[in-house]
């Protein structure tokens, strides 16, 4: 899979040795690059191309002719390499597309080759078709015989200037990523300065208490704020930034870039629409699968999330499940069209503990399947101790503390870490006991105080903290904490 925004080509993305496919998220795109290499084609009567795209991959891998003049380029979408010419005749079944082609204009217009523009007219007109076949095909393919195998061959097309891109790197990047919204009390600032990276295949836990700013970083990402927010910052997604992107570009990555199941499924669920209905919609919409084959992805999805009786769970409405069975069916809509990113927004909420578990073992089954990343939001510590890799941790829209979780629980510096860690209830608390709690409010985030955002609130607080605000310390280890005093060290 990949997130490159103009990518022609992609692999079905669950079918790893079953049926091939061929999807069409630039069907423009894609038509005027087959226009223009049966035009160059054409024009150096076929031999000169076939010269031309040997020089040019000789300096350039993973180019055409039109490729090069459009600026794309043909890569793994596995390792993100260029493909070689003879790979790119191998996997793509170039030379079987242009002895299609030659078909397709023979057939279509007397004089045949030598007839450009009726040529361009037949590619423009085959090319644009959205049909497909039982196999999800589309109909460009069969009639070009272009036999492309993505099963086992993965291949894409990607912006040439994107390809340096390498599978290592970070799947997400926020660089001093700030929102706000516009209020009759004034700007109030929900998220303030927050930088953070998350590498690919790994999954972060976002945790404050309500208010803290969470769920505003998590849809600031995706760019599902309200027209009265205000974001600034830089945000990268697979290396690409995507902050200044217009919102049409966006939405192109997701479901099958980055994904998102929602706090409250009974709300987040459309109440008049069927179960089935909703997890088909997409898979036809966002990788082009017709009826049939997204109605038996949908009863896969299903199982996979193992919901009882599948089929006549897609003939359901959302208010005849359980709050655990609507979390599931969110949970299969998100990784429906395999996400390279999943952001789940306290999944867990009102759930009780036994479908607590169950549904976060299924999350940390599916993101390992899938070598999914993954952004976990919630305000329980508990809940990421064991299903997260990094934990942030936030607190009036600022990142308090960050670090990796065995790192954090081992050597937690953050006073209000330590506060959220005893407000959790333990077993061997003796009945009767009161729970700890975090005394006093938030500051008022329409306000800028000086001093720590947590003094008011602290018990290891001095006129220092009320008086300067700390910066982000890097304590070693990967262990960032924002703390005049921290804990463990000299007060």
């Amino acid at each position: 899979m990949s997130s490159f925004n103009s990518v022609a080509e992609r692999p079905e993305p669950f079918a790893k040795n079953t049926q091939p496919g061929v999807y069409l998220a630039d069907p423009m795109r894609r038509f005027r690059s087959y226009v223009l290499e049966a035009v160059l084609f054409i024009v150096t009567l076929g031999i000169g191309w076939i010269g031309w795209a040997i020089a040019l991959n000789l300096k350039t891998p993973g180019v055409t002719p039109a490729k090069r003049i459009m600026r794309l380029r043909v890569v793994d979408a596995k390792t993100y390499v260029p493909l070689s010419l003879g790979q790119m005749i191998y996997r793509r079944a170039i030379i079987g597309g242009i002895a299609g082609d030659g078909v397709l204009y023979a057939a279509s217009f007397i004089g045949g080759l030598w007839n450009p523009l009726g040529s361009i007219i037949v590619i423009a007109i085959v090319s644009r078709l959205q049909i497909r076949n039982e196999r999800n095909r589309n109909i460009w393919d069969m009639a070009s015989w272009s036999m492309v195998v993505f099963d086992k061959y993965d291949s894409l097309i990607a912006p040439l200037e994107d390809t340096a891109l390498e599978a290592s790197s970070d799947i997400l990047t926020l660089d001093g990523l700030n929102v706000s919204f516009a209020t009759p009390r004034g700007n109030l600032k929900a998220v303030r300065d927050v930088s953070i990276r998350l590498p690919k295949g790994e999954s972060l836990g976002v945790v404050g208490e309500s208010g803290s700013g969470k769920t505003v970083l998590s849809r600031a990402t995706m760019g599902l704020l309200p027209s009265t927010a205000t974001r600034t910052g830089g945000i990268k997604f697979r290396g690409t930034e995507i902050s200044s992107m217009p919102a049409e570009e966006v939405r192109k990555l997701w479901g099958t870039g980055m994904a998102m199941i929602f706090q409250d499924p009974m709300t987040a669920l459309n109440p008049v629409r069927r179960i089935g209905d909703q997890l088909t919609e997409s898979l036809t919409e966002r990788i082009g699968m017709d009826k049939k084959a997204a109605t038996e992805r949908a009863l896969q999805l299903l199982k996979r999330v193992r919901i009882p009786d599948p089929e006549g769970m897609l003939k359901k409405f959302p208010y005849q499940l359980s709050g655990g069975m609507r979390q599931r069916i969110m949970i299969a809509i998100a990784v429906s069209c395999e996400p390279e990113m999943l952001f789940a927004d306290e999944p867990t909420t009102a759930l009780d503990v036994t479908v607590q578990a169950q549904v976060l073992e299924l999350l940390s089954e599916l993101r390992k399947e899938s070598d999914m990343s993954m952004i976990l939001v919630t305000h329980d510590l508990g809940v990421v101790a064991g299903h997260t890799d990094r934990i942030a941790v936030m607190y009036a829209g600022d990142i308090v503390e960050y670090a990796p979780t065995r790192e954090l629980f081992e050597n937690m510096k953050m006073p209000y870490t330590e506060a959220l860690l005893k407000s959790i209830p333990r077993l061997e608390t003796p009945t009767g006991t009161r729970l700890p709690v975090i005394e006093g409010r938030f500051p008022d985030p329409t306000k800028d105080e000086p001093g720590c955002p947590f003094a008011n609130r602290c018990t290891y607080v001095t006129d220092k903290c009320r008086a300067e605000k700390p910066p982000l310390v890097d304590g070693g280890n990967n262990h960032f904490y924002r703390c005049w005093f921290p804990i463990g060290g000299e007060k």
